[in-house]
């Protein structure tokens, strides 16, 4: 029976999945959007029906069947004033979470004469507001301040030469700010203040920043717009205990006589004011140089032996991006901090990024993944977000394009082209599943906020579109048009015609139709492709079937590679610039054996060609690259009872690149009796010896699903529990307790004590699955050190289902945990988690007071009173329980300020 709290829940997930995830390497996901196939192939169809009604001339004039509203124009900001330096010296309230701050900004007009200054300036308590005159005398100004912005009255008119100086005495509180996130970046309060009372054993006492996009003003006076640059000063006075990171370099550290210790970080190079930022903690400081520039990881003491396994190719990766660009590195230094609860992924303040604590990892664990990409991602932001920046949101994707770009670069240039591809793949298919729900251009003036251009289309599709013009222009002219425009605009906003024109001036070509198709209109091109063969001559025929209501018609120069029976690959280049074409190439004097438009998979279409298993077998054979190795494997997965099938997924599980091995493992699905007989003993030696983790936990992953009456392969498991791999380990414990669920769980129990991070989501996985009751304890500690925000929230709703399974002693134990999670974790998302749980408890009472009632009336309509009557307390008693529950909630919700939580809040009616 769904009561009103089942229905909150289903309201949050149905709410909740509509949020998109960054994907960012840089902005943590808030969760992975899932593709519905049936509502993927409904809006196939009718593209589909479209195009056919469009080609027989049925389709309305849209103009002239429906008036269109015009749709909004953010526009970058009016420069009133020109920020020239601020200096600002800060100090602390923790346990209060309050920022004492004493900002001097020297500034002028913009060009027009001006008597006044609007600065951004968010729940300030303001103090004092002077101008500073010669001798650093300060007289009094008159000003008007909303709370959001103060207005101030100069003390004459100042022309655009003319410099002033203003000081604003000030306290910034932003734990009473009511500042909307994203999903991309959680929350909008510029400063954080972690475990500021102490109170948490587990959680060091920090204080960091978050810019981006417009929530440094949340912490000192400014213009919080991309488009402003100034130098500035910062003084932070900590107790002595704390290091401090900012931008630019430490140019002094004095101690005070009170105990405390006042930092001096000078950024005299031009900096945008949302990439300003400073952080506060008990950090271990570890130092590495590349050329003459310190290069600094900042990470709790725990994780320092490990800190050169974790950001150690920093210097490699400087050396690689300078040398590729052009362009030196252009900051005084790099450093890179870890914090606690971080509201994001990661950000590229200038000259010292910011990561999340997911970044903290041991070589164990960095064995299944590490976060190069991340790493790669904020460093690549130093030149193209930081040193060059977007002049509004809406060219965001100048920003984030490259940076998601830089993370092929680093794997092409590191680790290869297969491993590069495999990146771009997932990248296109991060995008289309956004594409399903959201249908936008990359950049775009229409946003309706400014945190909605934080998605797949600004980091995923932009990155693929970037190395689509690269294999246009070829590797030469696309590095040199980056260096251009790195030069041209140094230290300068930009939007993107200043990219098309660094490449127009470097290649000699308008390259408007690219730009416009690609990054001021949305979509992709949709093309199926035939083609047939006569008398030496080869005939290609393609229809662009995308909806041209919503996508334009491409231009797309491709290459056509076409397979010889002589082993050769000729390659022929047309261009589809039209919904049906036809294309004739002769000379084929030798047979032909495949057709395959764009070889190297570069275009960013989907292209539409039917092949047989024949032809796919060829295309496995003769893959000229991994993208398109990879389709011939999985189209291998629906004819498996034929041998020669079973032989190229046998040939591909020894391919040198371990994702065509684990692909042909996943693959690989047959019930004949003599396929799995063939299988087994390949599978078994790939669990057993392959040099890669990820393929080790699919070969034990797929034995547990084909062969789980197999009892010899206990012993395969258990052994497996040694690993050096937590991937192949978690594999083992799941493949165990499908296999011997009893026996799994006493094995699981002697490896509770010394279970690292990453087999914890498995080993609550499966005493959740099983109910095992006594294992409260151990699950809720296991969440206190689980660091990745998407496995957290895994991990809560485990914990309620785990919960719902015990008895009450647990339940009771429980709830304030619950509670807890509820209105105190620091991501938003965590604190629904939490709210989920706390509902579902809520009718897990509601239900059973409902079933005792329900019984108790039956009793007594058949004469048992007195047992009715103790039903009917408990009924009562359990629903006083849910509504105290729901009263937790209804107390939470008041008291929440993140307006995207409180929005799903009210659409669940609460």
């Amino acid at each position: 029976m769904q009561k009103k709290s089942f229905l909150f829940v289903t309201l949050i997930l149905i709410a909740f999945a509509q949020f998109p995830s960054a994907c960012k390497t840089k902005k943590a996901p808030v969760a992975e959007i899932a593709l519905n196939a049936p509502e993927a192939e409904e809006a196939e169809e009718a593209d589909m029906e479209w195009l056919r009604k469009l080609l027989a001339g049925e389709t309305e004039d849209e103009q002239a069947s429906e008036k269109k509203e015009r749709p909004v124009y953010n526009p970058s900001a009016t420069l009133l004033t020109d920020i020239i330096h601020t200096e600002l010296h800060v100090s602390f309230d923790i346990p209060n979470a309050h920022l004492f701050g004493k900002a001097t900004i020297e500034a002028k007009p913009f060009f027009y004469a001006s008597d006044s200054l609007i600065l951004d300036a968010k729940g300030f308590d303001i103090h004092e507001v002077a101008i500073v005159g010669s001798k650093n005398i300060k007289s009094p100004l008159k000003y008007k301040y909303d709370s959001k912005q103060i207005r101030i009255g100069l003390d004459k008119q100042y022309k655009r030469d003319e410099r002033f100086k203003v000081y604003i005495d000030y306290t910034a509180k932003p734990d009473e700010l009511n500042e909307k996130g994203s999903a991309a970046i959680t929350a909008a309060k510029g400063l954080y203040f972690i475990d500021p009372k102490d109170e948490d054993p587990e959680k060091p006492t920090q204080i960091w920043t978050q810019g981006e996009t417009e929530a440094n003003s949340c912490w000192f006076p400014t213009f919080d717009k991309p488009n402003e640059k100034m130098h500035h000063d910062l003084h932070i006075t900590v107790e002595d205990k704390y290091k401090t990171l900012s931008n630019g370099l430490l140019v002094s550290s004095k101690k005070n006589k009170d105990g405390t210790r006042t930092d001096h970080w000078k950024m005299d190079m031009p900096n945008t004011p949302y990439l300003v930022m400073m952080a506060i903690g008990e950090f271990a400081v570890v130092k590495e140089k590349w050329r003459n520039i310190l290069v600094d990881y900042y990470v709790e003491a725990e994780y320092a032996p490990y800190a050169k396994n974790i950001f150690g190719n920093t210097p490699e990766m400087l050396e690689f991006f300078s040398k590729i660009l052009g362009v030196d590195y252009p900051w005084q230094k790099y450093s890179q901090v870890v914090v606690r609860d971080y509201v994001s992924g990661a950000m590229e303040n200038t000259s010292s990024s910011l990561f999340g604590e997911f970044m903290h990892q041991t070589p164990k664990e960095m064995l299944d993944g590490d976060y190069e990409d991340v790493i790669a991602h904020e460093l690549f932001h130093q030149w193209f977000g930081d040193l060059v920046t977007c002049e509004s949101w809406a060219n965001l994707p100048l920003n984030e394009s490259f940076a998601t770009y830089s993370e092929y670069l680093w794997k092409e240039h590191k680790y290869g082209r297969d491993e590069a591809d495999l990146h771009s793949m997932r990248a296109f298919d991060a995008y289309k599943a956004e594409y399903a729900q959201k249908k936008v251009n990359l950049i775009r003036y229409d946003y309706g906020d400014k945190e909605d251009m934080f998605d797949r289309h600004s980091y995923q599709k932009g990155g693929i579109i970037l190395h689509m013009l690269r294999k246009y222009l070829g590797d030469e002219a696309f590095f040199t048009g980056l260096k251009v425009y790195l030069n041209d605009n140094r230290f300068q906003p930009v939007e993107v015609h200043h990219l098309r024109l660094a490449y127009e001036k470097v290649t000699g070509e308008d390259l408007n139709w690219f730009f416009n198709q690609w990054f001021l209109d949305q979509g992709h091109p949709i093309i199926d492709f035939e083609y047939t063969y006569d008398n030496g001559k080869i005939s290609l025929n393609t229809k662009q079937t995308q909806n041209l209501n919503k996508t334009p018609i491409f231009r797309i120069p491709v290459d056509i590679a076409f397979y010889l029976e002589n082993g050769k690959t000729r390659i022929e280049r047309v261009v589809i610039d039209k919904i049906e074409q036809s294309f004739e190439i002769g000379n084929f004097d030798s047979g032909h054996q495949r057709v395959l438009p764009d070889p190297e998979q570069a275009i960013v279409a989907d292209w539409r060609q039917d092949l047989t298993i024949e032809q796919q077998m060829i295309r496995f054979n003769r893959a000229r690259n991994f993208r398109d190795k990879i389709d011939a494997v999985r189209a291998m997965e629906s004819a498996q009872d034929e041998k020669q099938v079973r032989d190229a997924l046998k040939k591909a599980m020894n391919d040198s690149f371990w994702f065509i091995r684990q692909e042909a493992i996943r693959t690989f699905n047959s019930g004949n009796e003599l396929a799995l007989a063939e299988m087994q003993a390949t599978l078994i030696n790939l669990a057993k010896n392959d040099a890669k983790p990820a393929v080790r936990a699919s070969a034990i992953s797929k034995l547990s699903d084909l062969y789980n009456d197999d009892a010899s392969l206990f012993a395969l498991y258990e052994s497996a529990l040694k690993d050096s791999s937590e991937n192949v380990n978690a594999s083992a414990l799941n493949s165990l307790y499908r296999s011997n669920p009893e026996k799994a769980v006493s094995i699981i129990e002697r490896l509770e004590s010394n279970a690292s991070n990453g087999m914890l989501s498995t080993i609550a996985t499966i005493y959740s699955a099983s109910s095992t009751p006594g294992k409260w304890k151990f699950l809720k500690d296991a969440y206190a050190r689980v660091k990745e925000p998407n496995e957290k929230y895994m991990f809560i709703q485990m914990l309620g289902v785990y919960t719902l399974t015990q008895d009450e002693a647990v339940r009771d134990e429980a709830l304030p945990v619950f509670r807890n999670i509820a209105a105190k974790e620091s991501a938003w998302w965590l604190r629904l988690a939490g709210i989920q749980v706390l509902s579902e408890m809520a009718g897990f009472y509601e239900e059973k007071a409902e079933n005792a009632q329900f019984e108790a009336e039956t009793l007594r309509s058949n004469g048992s009173g007195e047992e009715a009557s103790r039903l009917e307390k408990d009924a009562a008693d359990l629903t006083a329980k849910s509504r105290y529950i729901i009263g937790l909630i209804q107390d939470i919700a008041a008291n929440e300020k993140d307006p995207t939580l409180l929005r799903l809040l009210r659409m669940g009616g609460n």
